[in-house]
């Protein structure tokens, strides 16, 4: 199927009142409607005249409109559910959540789970990157936006309500609800296909603008095509920004959704809105599917126009108004973004984080605007924290994050210049910065093309879709790649896990079912194959050491040392209890650590990677900064204090949904985890995580935890590595014999260690002084005495010298050169012979010639300076003769001049 089928939209709902279709002249598509429309009403067909015309029967604010809904299709037999995070952390294939549909996939849609209700409503926080270069400038676009919808999941056993319901009780929201004339409204026949569904869908239009969309679920992609779906879904997106705009019928989305934000920007400026030019351009805005620069331009140039006056008359007035707009757009999304968890870096979901950051910080210094960000935000989520109120529980968490941001761009901006500089001298004449140089510029420097192109002493050329690009590289996770060494067989055998129905088990007997690939896959076992960041255990079976265990789907596979044991026969296994005990300590750590450090550090901090052994553990947050030493040291008083209470650690497994009830979607710190049933480790009143690992049955049985260091490994990520029970008192006995090893040479009292190491040091930075003084006073004495016995080239005092320290030849080369009328050239005979070039500013030889001349006798290679170069990898027997001959090469080099 690539298109609607015409019998899909014969719905008994049209039929029964009087509809019409028709098909639109410009765009060929069939519409619907009881109205007498010759077009279909969506641009480019028709204009936007909703306009300062509004068609609703009241102004509704963005929290008026969305509760106007909400209520609708509750009283409508609807549940009302809660937003999800808008980061997808049940999926591995997205970031961000992008439609409401992402919520039930694919859990829902594959009958893994059920709906948390059926029929639902939910207003969703939806976030998208793909026209971010366009918003502020359309009048319509946004990086952030709610997403409304009503869902059903109708089963074969239980069909709640499909089309015709569907296309009723949208018709009776804004007609009975909203107080839209039934006539004004048009509905599009159209075809939907996405993450491998389809189905037709109705596209909803009220006087030009496209106000919802009702999809029809009905196929799944097969090998040979699209074929039936099990279930059938209603899957509605009702654009809840654009409905507010309708139902106001204002200049622009931007005015009708950011209230009192945009109103105290546009004070701060001193501007008011020119309701008339912006009236127009979004009109003709509409009516062009906006994708670059030039649209945008032809846009501005259309309106300018229109309404009589220049280009850079209309250019003055939206200037302004479109940094306000982007920055309430950005601090909007930057509320929600934070608030769920993510932290801006130059990675992942952090990176777009940071990208808005930059972008708003931008449009700040654009307008000259005395402001911080962070205050905007603030603004944002006092706005929103009515509707969320967790906005209002993590604000300063979030503020905090923002600052730190702005500190580090105008960082940025500080070192930027010097950036830029030093690109440029590398280009050729003519040259410019290329869209590649720019992307590097912004990905590893966090430079604004805009600021580049101002920094510049070239001219630049900033694409229409620079950040577009930019998203492109960046708007897929990656997916981990290994290194798959052996392909097992479908289908086999499951083992059944003692470990998880007794830690305690250290001795069992197993049947050998089956070789696999040199494992041996038992019908029970007690050892813990390697998963979740937790390593094997340790053992014998029948006396054979075993050297590693792995899980493939839901078969354990044992490999041993000596002779497989044969198939059939019952082998008997004993656990390493010490390695056991020591994996369970620093596994239950990790969890301790990472509720700990949430409480203290923020709600941005989530799990980014572990990995547990026998002798340590590591655990990886997002964090935007390392760990001081007090916060270090306090984090560790704290899990101590964890281990002290000896809280119960519950294990359980649970239905899917009924964990995320409970728990929320903080059980995905490990990433998204596969089945209908999960098992949910949790510390009571500390965290709780969907987990495959072994525990400890309390804290207390962690003994102790030892925080060793704390680093900042990339840009957002902090890794916390550790130790626990005896594996922190072996650490703690190290450091103890070190100090006592420290005192005992140092002739120094413990207390007084750091006090004696700082005299040390300074005694010592003072004898290096001295030592410095006297080389290079021996330095400079061989300087003196090359320079007696240089050879003469004209008026040019030429030095040929052999050393066997690249310091020395350094030293000696700047102390000839600060002689008049010198060359000198020093030759370093280390592993591989070095050749250092250089000359008085008065001596008119080209360094890089003549090291080119040496260094093609020598072998090698090198460059530099006209007055200063050095080369390196020559043959270091080849040296002496090479010396011998620079000063008959250095003769016919001045000839030639």
């Amino acid at each position: 199927m690539s298109g609607p089928d015409p019998a899909e939209f014969n719905l008994k709902f049209f039929a029964d009142n009087h509809f019409v279709r028709r098909q639109c002249p410009k765009c060929s598509r069939h519409f619907w409607s009881q109205g007498d429309w010759e077009t279909c009403g969506e641009p480019p067909c028709e204009e936007y005249t909703f306009i300062d015309n509004s068609p609703m029967k009241r102004k509704l604010s963005l929290h008026e409109m969305r509760e106007e809904y909400l209520s609708f299709f509750e009283s409508r037999g609807h549940k009302r559910v809660n937003r999800y995070p808008i980061v997808a952390r049940w999926r591995d294939d997205v970031f961000f959540t992008q439609a409401s549909i992402y919520d039930f996939q694919p859990w829902v849609l594959n009958e893994v789970i059920e709906p948390p209700g059926n029929p639902l409503t939910i207003s969703q926080t939806c976030v998208r990157f793909n026209d971010i270069d366009n918003v502020g400038k359309t009048g319509r676009h946004f990086t952030f936006f709610e997403m409304c919808a009503h869902h059903v999941f109708n089963k074969k056993d239980k069909f709640i309500y499909f089309k015709d319901r569907t296309v009723e009780l949208c018709h009776e929201l804004f007609t009975v609800r909203l107080g839209v004339d039934p006539k004004r409204l048009r509905y599009i026949e159209e075809w939907w296909e996405g993450g491998g569904n389809a189905g037709p869908c109705v596209e909803v239009i009220i006087d030009g603008a496209e106000v919802a969309t009702l999809v029809f679920m009905m196929y799944r992609q097969g090998p040979d095509g699209m074929v039936p779906m099990n279930m059938t879904v209603v899957d509605t997106g009702y654009g809840l920004e654009r409905m507010a705009w309708v139902s106001q019928g204002s200049s622009s989305a931007y005015e009708a959704v950011f209230g009192p934000v945009v109103e105290e920007l546009k004070q701060r400026v001193g501007i008011s809105t020119n309701t008339k030019v912006l009236q127009e351009y979004s009109k003709i805005a509409g009516m062009t599917n906006a994708k670059t620069a030039s649209d945008v331009r032809r846009i501005r140039e259309q309106t300018a126009a229109r309404i009589g006056i220049t280009y850079d008359e209309l250019m003055k007035i939206v200037t302004p108004l479109e940094d306000i707009y982007v920055i309430c757009d950005h601090s909007r999304a930057l509320a929600i973004l934070l608030n769920d968890g993510v932290v801006p870096s130059n990675v992942d979901k952090g990176y777009f984080a940071r990208m808005l950051v930059r972008r708003a910080l931008r449009s700040l210094r654009s307008l000259g605007l005395k402001i911080k960000l962070s205050e905007v935000v603030a603004m944002q989520v006092d706005y929103f924290s009515p509707i969320f109120p967790e906005l209002k529980e993590n604000k300063e968490d979030i503020l905090n994050i923002i600052q730190v941001e702005e500190d580090r761009y105008h960082e940025t901006l500080s070192r930027g210049k010097t950036l830029v500089d030093r690109m440029t001298k590398d280009l050729k004449k003519g040259e410019r910065i290329s869209v590649e140089k720019l992307i590097e510029l912004y990905d590893s420097h966090g430079l604004n093309p805009e600021i580049v192109k101002e920094y510049a002493s070239v001219p630049v050329d900033v694409p229409d879709d620079f950040y577009k690009q930019v998203v492109r590289k960046h708007e897929k996770p990656e997916t981990e790649q290994t290194e798959t060494k052996f392909d097992y067989p479908e289908n086999l055998p499951t083992t059944r896990a003692l470990y998880y129905e007794d830690v305690d088990i250290l001795e069992f007997e197993g049947k050998v079912l089956q070789h696999i690939n040199g494992g041996v896959l038992l019908d029970q076992t007690a050892f813990y194959p390697e998963g979740g960041g937790q390593e094997w255990d340790a053992g014998e079976l029948d006396g054979q050491k075993v050297t590693k265990v792995i899980k493939v789907n839901s078969s354990v596979l044992h490999f041993v040392a000596g002779p497989l044991p044969a198939i059939g026969k019952v082998v008997k296994g004993t656990i390493d209890r010490d390695r056991r005990v020591r994996l369970m300590r620093h596994h239950t750590s990790a969890h301790i650590i990472n509720g700990v450090a949430r409480g203290m550090l923020g709600n941005h901090v989530w799990q980014a990677g572990a990995h547990k052994s026998d002798v340590e553990g590591r655990l990886d947050i997002t964090h935007y900064e390392n760990l001081t030493t007090e916060q270090r040291d306090h984090l560790e008083r704290e899990v101590n204090r964890i281990i002290h209470e000896d809280l119960k650690v519950k294990i359980q497994s649970m239905q899917r949904d009924d964990a995320e009830r409970l728990h929320g979607y903080r059980l995905y710190q490990g990433g998204a985890v596969p089945g209908k049933v999960i098992r949910v480790v949790e510390i009571l009143g500390l965290d709780a995580e969907a987990c495959g690992g072994l525990h400890c049955k309390t804290t207390g049985f962690v003994g102790a935890i030892r925080i060793r260091k704390t680093k900042r490994i990339q840009d957002g990520i902090v890794r916390i590595e550790y130790s626990s029970g005896m594996a922190a008192v072996e650490d703690m006995q190290r450091d103890k014999g070190m100090v006592e090893s420290l005192t005992e040479k140092l002739n120094s009292a413990a207390d007084k260690l750091v006090e004696t190491a700082e005299k040390l040091q300074s005694d010592l930075r003072e004898q290096m002084k001295k030592v410095d003084m006297l080389s290079h006073k021996h330095d400079e004495d061989i300087a003196r005495s090359l320079l007696a016995k240089a050879t003469s080239v004209g008026d040019i005092r030429l030095v040929v010298h052999q050393t066997q320290e690249w310091e020395n030849g350094e030293t000696i080369s700047k102390a000839l050169t600060e002689n008049p009328k010198v060359l000198a050239i020093i030759g370093i005979a280390e592993k591989k012979a070095k050749v250092l070039v250089s000359r008085s500013k008065d001596v008119d030889v080209d360094c890089r010639v003549l090291l080119k001349e040496i260094m093609s006798e020598l072998g090698g290679g090198g460059g530099g300076k006209p007055e200063f170069a050095q080369g390196g990898g020559g043959d270091v027997e080849k040296l002496p003769e090479t010396l011998k001959k620079v000063p008959d090469i250095v003769q016919r080099l001045v000839a030639e001049k």
